[in-house]
């Protein structure tokens, strides 16, 4: 799968190439660039046209990930486009943060028009794996005034405490305007860049929209002041990984029940026009509205933040154990799409029917290590049916083109909650398995997915 989330492309003055230092942009600069980029995307001549004949310094600007315009242009295959940018004396040969040309994108996503005019003025590959762009579509210039802005003067902290830490800061349970929510406060250093504001604003103005019962609603940000912070809705029962900490293995209703009702938050992120993949899908990111219900929280939350890779995310704030619940092209630097979170939905659904994490008895990042060998843990309880568990089989398949969407997930569940007895197996078995058995062969399963 393509990922179309909308992207948002903030300028720096000077030269592309990421190994040169920048003075921040102002405001106007980059919403000129902003639109430079949106136009682009929308292969928009007359536009880019005009943006160019105002400011032709703008043909050099480049986004956070050191992308230019010529690289959007370059992956999304807007010939004409590039010619413009081309005349303007657009930087061939830029550098995008992962070290990539503009040729590398257009010859990794097999435009060969595009990739002759890039050599016939002086293009060169650069980079191995194009900039990973990951088909993100370019988002339009953030807004002046934004609903969503939060005062944080109205938001309670002398009664707040704190209820957890994650990936980027800590959160706190808090009042906002008479109204019990969850605070979270980004990390200081991570607030001083303008140009990941910028792209913070752009996400909250996305993410702000979504409406969905499995999704944990957000209510709205502080950009506008250090540090930045997200607002969102308050679940008093906390996550799934206290929940199952105190339960232990689920019963089987249960665990299908919840795998539903996560299948259902994730089936609408991965949903057109802009699909969001979340890309740390654990129990600590699923919070139960009760015994019955969950939702998906902390979603596009690892994206907000733009940093090189998410293993520089988890080393810098010490949060190792989502590399627990890592699909293996993740951890392997590689291209990826939606189906990194059908592989992590596979391993949650493991841990409730188990009732042990994946490779417990390792350390998370030795664990994504085993995983990304070909290794996955072995499934022991006897509560899991056999559709059950070819479902997880094919979930956390080697090859992420062949696990399911999650539309197809649902399916299935559906049909494994229908055929389940009244009073199923106790969810208590008579015995002690242990879950640090390991599947040395990855078998394909269909029954239940076609």
């Amino acid at each position: 799968m393509a990922e179309s989330w909308p992207r948002s492309p903030t300028s720096a003055i000077g030269s592309p190439s990421p190994k040169s230092p920048s003075t921040p942009p102002d405001s106007h600069r980059i919403a000129r660039t902003s639109q430079l980029f949106w136009h682009t995307r929308n292969d928009d001549e007359a536009a880019v046209e005009r943006l160019l004949q105002e400011d032709p310094s703008l043909v050099s600007a480049y986004d956070y990930d050191h992308r230019t315009a010529l690289h959007v242009a370059a992956f999304f295959n807007r010939l004409r486009v590039a010619e413009i940018l081309i005349r303007y004396k657009a930087p061939v040969n830029a550098t995008d943060r992962w070290g990539n040309s503009p040729l590398a994108d257009a010859e990794t996503e097999g435009h060969h028009e595009m990739a002759e005019l890039l050599k016939e003025h002086g293009g060169r590959v650069m980079g191995s794996h194009g900039s990973r762009l990951e088909a993100k579509d370019v988002a339009p210039p953030v807004p002046q005034r934004c609903d969503w802005e939060i005062d944080p003067s109205e938001i309670d902290f002398q009664k707040s405490s704190i209820i957890g830490k994650g990936s980027f800061g800590e959160i706190r349970k808090t009042i906002w305007r008479g109204t019990l929510v969850a605070v979270k406060t980004i990390l200081p250093s991570l607030s001083d860049d303008r140009l990941i504001v910028e792209d913070f604003k752009h996400e909250v103005e996305l993410l702000v929209k979504l409406r969905h019962p499995n999704i944990v609603q957000f209510l709205g940000a502080v950009t506008m002041r250090k540090p930045l912070m997200l607002v969102t809705e308050y679940l008093k029962m906390g996550d799934l990984h206290q929940y199952m900490k105190s339960k232990g293995a689920l019963p089987i209703e249960m665990a299908v029940d919840f795998a539903l009702d996560i299948a259902r938050g994730m089936m609408f992120l991965h949903s057109g026009p802009n699909v969001i993949i979340h890309r740390d899908l654990k129990p600590r990111n699923v919070l139960l509205v009760d015994e019955h219900h969950l939702k998906v929280g902390d979603f596009g939350l690892s994206k907000l933040i733009r940093v090189k890779n998410l293993h520089e995310v988890y080393k810098l704030t010490g949060e190792t154990g989502s590399y627990r619940y890592m699909a293996p092209e993740v951890f392997k630097h590689k291209p990826y799409d939606t189906k990194v979170d059908v592989f992590s939905f596979a391993m949650i659904l493991y841990e409730m029917l188990e009732g042990a994490a994946p490779f417990s008895s390792i350390e998370p990042y030795e664990a994504a290590k085993i995983v990304s060998m070909d290794r996955r843990p072995e499934i022991t309880t006897r509560t899991c049916t056999p559709m059950l568990k070819n479902l997880i089989t094919k979930c956390w398949d080697r090859n992420k083109d062949q696990r399911p969407s999650f539309a197809d997930i649902l399916k299935v569940l559906e049909k494994i909650k229908g055929e389940l007895p009244p009073q199923h197996e106790s969810h208590f078995p008579f015995f002690h398995h242990s879950p640090k058995g390991m599947a040395k062969d990855i078998t394909p399963f269909t029954e239940g997915i076609t």
